[in-house]
């Protein structure tokens, strides 16, 4: 299992430097430093490699539930754009999601519907409280988020390069632009906070979590 991860690991970082169609299977040995045989014990093609490279299960949220769902919700983007920095695994799910040239039988956007539902099921609460506006239903707010998130790191990543180092400012714009048209009145009362700041402590209660 050591081996299959530094397998994973090492495609990861590839795929995310290079592309999908860049990336070699010689590339992903000598990163992972291990011999020919040891990775084809375990895969045979570098489709085999990507499809279990998106397989894997990037922890989506360690965030201990909160009060105001709202919050949870923004402290989650936090994370998520907080795992674009600190996971390849995630990076290289974006990059396999938008590469050209990928095999089209692989389900290259398993991570984008993972976290459309973590988000559905976080603002499904948010209405169960009265705080989503009457004009949105949980899965059409999530889609929103989604693809407004897609969007701000986009542009961080062709700016400040792969490890997207403006995203969590990028993040409270996002928050800042969408939340006024979300949030019900009385839950925008509540003091929500989406400022940039926010990102390192957020990071530390993830790190505490374990």
């Amino acid at each position: 299992m050591e081996t299959r991860s530094r397998i994973i690991r090492a495609a990861a970082e590839i795929f995310d430097e290079k592309g999908y169609v860049a990336a070699s299977i010689s590339m992903i040995l000598d990163r992972a430093q291990l011999t020919k045989g040891a990775l084809y014990h375990h895969f045979n093609t570098k489709d085999q490699i990507a499809e279990a490279l998106l397989a894997v299960q990037v922890p989506m949220s360690r965030i201990r539930p909160q009060e105001s769902k709202w919050q949870e919700s923004i402290d989650t983007s936090f994370i998520y754009a907080r795992l674009l920095q600190t996971h390849p695994e995630a990076r290289a799910g974006v990059r396999l999601s938008i590469d050209r040239g990928v095999p089209s039988d692989l389900d290259v956007y398993g991570p984008t519907r993972q976290w459309i539902e973590l988000a559905t099921y976080l603002i499904t609460q948010v209405d169960a409280m009265d705080h989503l506006s009457a004009d949105w239903t949980p899965r059409s707010a999530a889609e929103l988020l989604q693809s407004t998130f897609v969007k701000a790191q986009l542009p961080s990543l062709q700016i400040t390069g792969h490890l997207r180092s403006d995203l969590h400012e990028r993040v409270e714009s996002m928050w800042k632009g969408l939340l006024p048209g979300l949030a019900t009145m009385s839950a925008l009362k509540k003091g929500l906070n989406y400022d940039s700041d926010r990102w390192n402590r957020i990071h530390w209660e993830d790190s505490s979590a374990g």
